[in-house]
Formats: structure tokens, C-alpha cells, sequence
């Protein structure tokens, strides 16, 4: 029972290992002094960073979100990789990860219980500080009230996270995970059910929204640390996964709250669409020049991953295995449907490497060398490893409230949405009338063909690919699997880690 809390506590040890002095003892003693109660609310912030540190750590390569938002994509079929030399991204590539002994399985689990027990760290650290005897002046009060908003927030995004790999929509009784709060998180916790977990992450979310509202300023060109808006739209796909793929059950109020909260960030105004002008030239490569970013990092010389990050795995122009071979590239069935899919005007065929779109960089067809690259433009040279990383945008938002709005019957307002969105990537006025046209099977299907070009590489396609329920057959230019077909009902549900079956000793115990 008690090696699994071990491992854990040194994980999150590493987690906040760049805060110094994180992981200090609860004040000792029967009362609080003030030098104590100061040092507890100095540390808060700190202890913030390192919930946020954890995205960008604990794996070999990438970073722990990153690397889940690349092998799911991979998972998904529209991302192949022509030539795995290094094989780290092949067991995806021949569609393994979901058993309960793949590395991928444990990174996902290990990586969403660190930030849940840091989160759960924090909040018992801020319910105290916030219960003091005597009170607290209105700055302290604020500081340990930002902190505890970002708590909740990262606690409900983790479990939003579990949900999706671990819940099988034919089984929502059935007990998948264990559920840890800042009560009952020192000891093992028996698996609860999709249906017990699912409304506490959206009471999480819900309260971090409203606290992130009043105690979270947004700074410009800051984009690292949760905000209302980043909230908004995690709990917004948490509705529309519930709602199509798990549990129906509400599925109209789940879809149309969705909807609600895309649509207040649209109205924030504050993220505009990626402009035509730029769609080839912003490269995806830094946060002061991505005014559409929600949620981003602005990779510092001492938060690089350097030749382990996205960026050397994913452009060709920054030094790393990309250049030297294993090269993501875009499923040559999709990019050879694109003008079906889509049009022959859209700017976005351009985003790959192909003879067609005078982009000729020998040995890696169908890169990504318009859409992910660092500003220099020379193959295998960027050794800085300094390029952004993002982890949301606004052109999330838009895609969500169309299909939101199909989903709720409400075709007009579904092509509004992908009408602006597409405004954006094609000028031709054809394309206008044509979506005009649209209706049923047609415009879902143009909306899901928006997904899997807009969002590709980006972590966002294995949800939406069950979502919609899309199948498509694989090219030649994997490595693995060519010419196999794949569905949606490929992408089930993972298979509890071997590593949990092993220490958790009530792993058959469901909660009384």
C-alpha cells in the first residue's frame, strides 16, 4: 500500500524539483506562529509553478503532455511516421499503448496522480492557511485563493484526462480509477466509476473557473498558467465527450453548456483566428507572436528539453531526429483527399511538404515544414531548442461550437462557426457558397475534415476521431500497419496499469 505513495512522493518531488524549497513540512506545533504562516503563503506561488512544471517533465522525450498529445495523434492514423529509427513513437504507430502493461498506459496514469496529489498538496495547504485563527489581510487572502483556483483547475483537467482513457461508455458503473481529494489522498483509494468521478471534476473545473476569474489576472504574452478561458474549454470538451462518446444521459444540457463556455471565450475577444496572411509563416514556433494561443509555454533556456523536445522531433529545421529521419508526416490517404475533404483553395494543403506546394525538402515527404518550424529555415540547425510550445488555441473554440451546434440540431449556427474558422485558411468565395450548402452527413463531415486538418499533431484528434466516429484506411507511408483500416471503436478504453494492479491492494474493492 504504502510503495505506491513513495513513488509518487518522489515524482513530485521531481515535479517541483526547479521550485527550491518546495516540499517543506506543515508548520509544527500546536499553533501557528506568524514567521510560519508568512513562509506557507510565500511558498504558494512557487508551489503553483511546479503543478505547471509537470507538463513539460517526467518523460524521456517531449514532456509528458506533449508526448500524450502526439502518440494519441499518432494512435489516431492522420500523423505517420515514414521511418521510426529510433522507434520512440512506434508503438503507436502499430496502434499498442491502451494494455495494462505499455509504457504509454503508465505515463498517462503516472502523470495525471502527480498532478493530482501536487493539486491535492495545495489545497490542503491553502484550506489552512485560509482558516487561520485571526484571519488574513486581503493580499494574503488573494494569493491563497489564485493558488487553490489553480489547484482545483489542474485537478479537474488531470481526472478530465483519466476519464477519457479509462472509461468504457459500454461499462459507466464499472469502477476504473481511484478518486484522491485533499481528505483521503494519504492513503491507497479503492476504483470508483466513471459516474462518482465525472461530477467532481466538473465541480473542480466550475470553481476554478469562477475563482480564476476574480484571483488570476491575465498578463500578456503569459500563457503557461490556467486562466478562466483555459478552464472554460477544458470543461467544455469534458461536456462534449460525456455527452457523445461516455453518457448521453444529459446530453442535451451537457452539449449545450459546451457550447455556453466556447462561446464566452470566443466573446472574450481577446484570441483572434490565426489570419490567412500568416497561416504559412507564424510556424507555431512563439507565444508574443500568437495572439490565438489560450494556453502555451514560453520555453526559457532552462526549461528547454533541448534535443528531447517537441520541437526536434517535430521540425526538420531544428536539430534533433526529425532532421535525421524519424519525421512526423500527414497520412498520404488524408492528403491526397484534401481537396475533397475541404478545397483546393484552403492554404492549409500547404502546411506538408509535397512537390505540389513548391516545398521540396528532399527525404521527408509530407512534413510538417509550413506548419511546424523554427524562423531560421535550415535543416538540422537550430540548436537552441527555444521554440514555444502550445497547448490550446482559439481555433479549438470554433471548431467545439460547430459541432456543438450541429450536435444540438442547429445547422445555421454550425456553419457560422466553421465559416469564420474557414475564412481564415481560404479566400476563394467558392468555398463560402459551398459550405452554404452543406447540411446533415455533408457538414458533419466537412466539420470533422476541419479537425483533422487544423488541429493535426496537436493532441486533439483521438478524442475528436471518437467523437465523430470517422474511419478511414491507413497509407502506405506508415511504418506500421499500411493499408489497414481504422475506426473509432479502435480507440477504446485503456486497460488499468499493471504497475496500480500490483500496489493497489483494493484494485478489486470497489468503494462502498
Amino acid at each position: 500500500m504504502k510503495k505506491i505513495f513513495f513513488v509518487l512522493t518522489i515524482l513530485t518531488a521531481i515535479a517541483f524539483s526547479s521550485c527550491a524549497n518546495l516540499l517543506v513540512s506543515n508548520p509544527s506545533g500546536s499553533t501557528v506562529s506568524e514567521e510560519q504562516l508568512q513562509k506557507s503563503i510565500r511558498e504558494l506561488d512557487a508551489r503553483v509553478n511546479g503543478l505547471y512544471y509537470a507538463m513539460n517533465a517526467l518523460t524521456t522525450y517531449l514532456g509528458a503532455q506533449k508526448y500524450i498529445d502526439v502518440y494519441t495523434d499518432v494512435l489516431a492514423s492522420d500523423v505517420a511516421i515514414p521511418s521510426p529509427t529510433w522507434g520512440f513513437f512506434y508503438a503507436a504507430e502499430q496502434g499498442r499503448g491502451a494494455d495494462e502493461t505499455a509504457g504509454f498506459n503508465g505515463l498517462i496514469w503516472q502523470y495525471s496522480y502527480i498532478l493530482i496529489r501536487n493539486a491535492n498538496l495545495l489545497i490542503a495547504r491553502c484550506d489552512t492557511i485560509l482558516n487561520t485563527p485571526g484571519g488574513l489581510d486581503e493580499e494574503d487572502t488573494n494569493t491563497a485563493n489564485r493558488a487553490l483556483a489553480h489547484a482545483y483547475g489542474m485537478r479537474g483537467y488531470a481526472y478530465y484526462m483519466l476519464t477519457n482513457f479509462y472509461t468504457d461508455a459500454a461499462k459507466l458503473d464499472a469502477n476504473i480509477l481511484p478518486y484522491y481529494n485533499e481528505e483521503n489522498y494519504k492513503e491507497v483509494q479503492r476504483l470508483s466509476s466513471y459516474k462518482y468521478i465525472i461530477p467532481l471534476a466538473i465541480s473542480d473545473l466550475e470553481r476554478a473557473i469562477d475563482m480564476l476569474k476574480e484571483y488570476q489576472p491575465k498578463v500578456a504574452n503569459q500563457k503557461s498558467y490556467m486562466n478562466a478561458d483555459i478552464a472554460k474549454m477544458i470543461l467544455a470538451y469534458l461536456r462534449m465527450n460525456k455527452a457523445i462518446i461516455f453518457d448521453p444521459s444529459d446530453r442535451t444540457n451537457d452539449i449545450g453548456e459546451a457550447l455556453r463556455l466556447v462561446k464566452e471565450v470566443i466573446g472574450t475577444g481577446e484570441y483572434p483566428i490565426l489570419p490567412y496572411k500568416e497561416v504559412l509563416t507564424n510556424g507555431f514556433n512563439t507565444v508574443v507572436k500568437s495572439q490565438n494561443w489560450i494556453w502555451a509555454v514560453d520555453v526559457a533556456t532552462e526549461t528547454s528539453r533541448q534535443i528531447n523536445s517537441f520541437w526536434s522531433i517535430a521540425d526538420i529545421y531544428t536539430y534533433g531526429y526529425a532532421a535525421a529521419g524519424e519525421y512526423f508526416a500527414i497520412d498520404a490517404n488524408l492528403y491526397n483527399s484534401f481537396d475533397t475533404k475541404l478545397s483546393a483553395t484552403d492554404i492549409r494543403k500547404k502546411w506538408w511538404n509535397h512537390s505540389a506546394n513548391n516545398n521540396v525538402e528532399a527525404g521527408f515527404a509530407l512534413a510538417p515544414v509550413n506548419k511546424f518550424f523554427d524562423p531560421n529555415r535550415k535543416v538540422n540547425a537550430d540548436k537552441a531548442w527555444l521554440n514555444d510550445l502550445v497547448y490550446m488555441r482559439i481555433e479549438e473554440a470554433y471548431l467545439l461550437a460547430a459541432e456543438a451546434s450541429f450536435a444540438l440540431g442547429d445547422e445555421t449556427n454550425a456553419k457560422a462557426y466553421i465559416k469564420t474558422l474557414v475564412a481564415n485558411r481560404d479566400t476563394d468565395p467558392a468555398t463560402m457558397t459551398k459550405i452554404d450548402g452543406m447540411s446533415g452527413t455533408t457538414l458533419k463531415e466537412y466539420i470533422a475534415s476541419n479537425w483533422r486538418i487544423e488541429m493535426w499533431l496537436e493532441g486533439k484528434n483521438y478524442m475528436a476521431m471518437r467523437r465523430f466516429g470517422w474511419s478511414h484506411t491507413r497509407a502506405k507511408n506508415h511504418s506500421a500497419r499500411k493499408d489497414r483500416p481504422i475506426s473509432a471503436a479502435d480507440l477504446g478504453a485503456f486497460s488499468t496499469p499493471y504497475s496500480e494492479r500490483q500496489t493497489n491492494p483494493y484494485i478489486d474493492t470497489p468503494v462502498e
